[in-house]
Formats: C-alpha cells, structure tokens, sequence
C-alpha cells in the first residue's frame, strides 16, 4: 500500500512553497486549498494540500511522515534526500566522523587511555556473565603510583623498586594486579588500549584477574618511560580490589 502511494505522487511540485489563505498565486500559477480528503492504508490523514490545474499537491515532508520514508534537505549537495528505507525524521543523518591518523603513541591522551582500558575489561566481563568493575579514585591513584614507579627506575615487576610488594601501594592488601610494558614501535596499528586490554586477554593469568567476579572494583595507570634496551614505552597497571574491602591511604612512588 505505501508503494502504491508512493508511486501516486511521484509527480508532486516539491520545490515551491505555498503559503497564504484559500488560494495564491505563484509564477502565473492558480493554487486553491483543496478539500479532498486523503487516506493512509484507509486510516483518514491531515495534510495540507493545494488544488493546481486540476492536481492535488502536498508536501513531501508530510507524505514522509505520514507513509513511513525519510525526507531531508542536504545543505552539502543543495538538493532534497529521500531514504526510502528509513523512517521519517526530517533530519539530515550525521555526517561520519572524520577518521584521523593514529596519533604516536608518546601523544596518546592518558585520560582516554585509561578510560578506555576500563571500558574494555568491562566489556569482556559482560561477555563471560561477569558484573563491570566499579572505578574506585583511590585504585586509581595507586595504580598510577605502579606506574610512576616502575617507569621511573625501569623496573618491570609485581614487586615494588624498594622490594616490597605491589599491594603495599596503600594500605589494604586484599588486591590483584595486572601489569604491561608497551614498546612504542609495538603500536604502529593499535591504541594502547586495545594492545593492552588485547594481550592481558591472551594471557591465562591476567584475564583471569580481569574476569574475576570475586573482585569488584578497578585502578588504571600509565607511565611513559623505557625498557631494558632503551625503547620509549609505556608502563600500564591495572589493580583490581576484592569485593567487601576498602582503600581509606595510598603510598606514594618509590624513591631510590
């Protein structure tokens, strides 16, 4: 039925505005109100429409809207979009986002970075059944204190540079830690993010802290430094705390 109404006003007048009372004139064209009633799949519909030479014209905005077809202006190619297959809005889609090159990864926004770590473990979560990690600000400033210090002393370890621990960054031990060290020229098509999140999953070990469901909150931190060779590289932690448990203090970096 909507191809059917859709192929009876093909030939509507789309371009002109009509406006004024029972009647107007138009480039030497007589244009009368009509008083036909139109019908939708046999539901009766309000539309404006105008009598000209005999035809009734109305608006293509208001078929779209009435039959089920989208109907825009494109501002960029002047000329009016009909989508067919689309519901109406009247809008203009959104254009895509620009795609831009990979920023080099000593550029990388560490805010975004982290974030986007979280939102990553949180989703392979949600794939095994397993509840999202709460972000926790204390976590957080520990797992950045991980990061600062391994960077500082080139120290690639789950104990600290001074041989204690990692969960003597504050001061409740009940925590599991994940920990990477990123080369830069390992990221030529990868964010850090998703280098990291992707090689944590590839390990046994450190995807099973990250599907844990006995721990419920997390930290993330990032430090830019260098490696054994003197690569420049990155330094990430995650620490994860266990369910039921609290940070009130958190350590600062080693110092040697």
């Amino acid at each position: 039925m909507k191809k059917q109404i859709l192929t009876m006003f093909t030939g509507l007048f789309i371009g002109a505005i009509i406006t004024g009372g029972t009647s107007a004139y138009a480039a030497g064209i007589l244009a009368e109100r009509s008083n036909h009633r139109i019908f939708v799949d046999g539901q009766e519909v309000q539309m404006e429409a105008y009598a000209i030479n005999g035809n009734n014209y109305v608006k293509l905005r208001d078929i779209g809207e009435q039959v089920g077809f989208n109907v825009y202006w494109d501002s960029d190619t002047k000329c009016v979009q009909v989508e067919s297959e689309k519901p109406y809005t009247g809008e203009a889609p959104e254009k895509s986002a620009e795609v831009k090159p990979m920023e080099h990864p000593s550029q990388t926004d560490v805010a975004t970075a982290k974030q986007d770590i979280i939102d990553r473990t949180n989703a392979l979560r949600k794939e095994n059944g397993v509840a999202v990690l709460r972000i926790n600000n204390k976590l957080m400033q520990a797992a950045q204190v991980r990061a600062d210090e391994m960077a500082a002393h080139t120290v690639y370890s789950h104990t600290r540079p001074d041989g204690r621990k990692f969960n003597t960054a504050t001061d409740c031990p009940y925590m599991a830690e994940n920990i990477h060290r990123i080369a830069d020229w390992v990221l030529s098509d990868q964010t850090l993010a998703e280098r990291a999140v992707a090689d944590w999953s590839a390990s046994t070990t450190h995807n099973k802290n990250m599907v844990n469901p006995k721990l419920s909150e997390i930290g993330v931190g990032l430090a830019r430094g260098v490696n054994d060779t003197g690569d420049p590289c990155w330094y990430c932690v995650q620490l994860f705390l266990y369910d039921g448990y609290s940070i009130s203090s958190v350590n600062p970096p080693v110092v040697r």
